[in-house]
């Protein structure tokens, strides 16, 4: 399988500083980067890998530039209608919330009318805009940036969401058929899975016809129960063939979301394993259920896998985490 560190850049900690700065957001991927080979990673995903308060296109340059030299792949998160697009943070007319400001009639709406923002974490400074699903004049806006980033950094990838923050309300999004999804913490409408469907690939194809060996990872969001995917096959039917489709079937310390008789329904599947970090109840032992978790993917047909990669290798219980994870997944560790 092939193994990817997935991260935030505000929950690494590798250094010092939560990445607020351009030394700690630096530092800490360095680090990253530095441990990443030991474990067979080929690629660290980072969503907020744009900010301007942590230094912007030069810091981002010079982390795309190192881990180049180590053998690494950047693999930006690309949010569509949130996240602020190619762009999290910052006055760049790449960033969503730049284009909202400037075109206020394409900002999703509440269930009571009011612009929808995305605040994460829910203590930020700021919040990002959200685009409405239904405006397709920012669909070029989409094309433009990421066209802009991909060139910018010689990108050989990445990670694109159109988010679970919440669906749009407004009268044309309403008038629309859309197949809605929660998430397991609460019954709120999150995710609209026609829209990501529709609107990832037409923005990837547009500007990445020929993909070669880009790799390009979306996100559902959902677990591969055999219910789940009967829920989620018509929408993973309308990504091409080529995109590692990625699926959320281990939650954390025993929450399993795959079983025996779990079958990927697309050429290509990403198994996502979010533990070892913060939101999954810290350093936890989990080398057990992490080999579990991956005989299952495998057995689903998934040739790809994420796990966490924001905690750094010094401490024992981690380091065994990334060891169970590297061997599980094929090919060892490189320690």
């Amino acid at each position: 399988m092939r193994k990817i560190w997935w991260t935030w850049d505000i929950r690494m900690r590798w250094a010092p500083g939560f990445s607020s700065t351009r030394e700690s957001f630096v530092a800490n991927y360095r680090r990253a980067i530095d441990a990443a080979g030991k474990y067979g990673v080929e690629g660290i995903v980072i969503w907020g890998f744009l900010r301007d308060r942590h230094g912007g296109i030069d810091a981002a340059r010079e982390v795309v530039e190192y881990a180049r030299h180590k053998g690494i792949a950047v693999l930006p998160g690309v949010g569509i209608d949130d996240y602020g697009g190619v762009y999290y943070q910052g006055d760049s007319p790449y960033s969503l919330d730049t284009y909202i400001r400037a075109h206020p009639e394409a900002q999703a709406r509440n269930e009571d009318g009011t612009p929808q923002v995305h605040r994460w974490p829910p203590t930020d400074t700021d919040a990002r805009l959200k685009a409405c699903p239904s405006d397709e004049r920012v669909v070029e806006f989409y094309c433009t940036s990421l066209a802009w980033l991909v060139e910018t950094f010689g990108l050989e990838g990445f990670q694109i969401e159109q988010g679970d923050s919440g669906v749009c309300f407004c009268e044309r999004c309403r008038a629309r058929d859309r197949r809605i999804m929660t998430l397991d913490h609460d019954d709120k409408p999150r995710i609209s899975l026609e829209d990501a469907a529709v609107r990832i690939p037409a923005v990837v194809e547009a500007v990445l016809p020929q993909r070669g060996d880009c790799t390009i990872i979306t996100e559902t969001y959902s677990g591969l129960l055999p219910r789940q995917i009967e829920q989620m096959a018509p929408f993973v039917e309308k990504y091409p063939d080529d995109f590692y489709i990625s699926w959320q079937l281990y939650d954390g310390v025993g929450r399993f979301k795959v079983d025996d008789e779990s079958r990927s329904p697309s050429p290509h599947g990403c198994a996502a394993l979010r533990t070892n970090n913060d939101r999954s109840g810290g350093e936890v032992d989990d080398r057990e259920n992490i080999g579990r978790a991956l005989d299952l993917s495998r057995k689903a047909g998934l040739d790809m896998t994420y796990i966490y990669g924001e905690y750094a290798d010094d401490r024992a219980v981690t380091r065994g985490n990334y060891d169970a994870w590297s061997e599980g997944a094929g090919g060892g560790s490189n320690r």
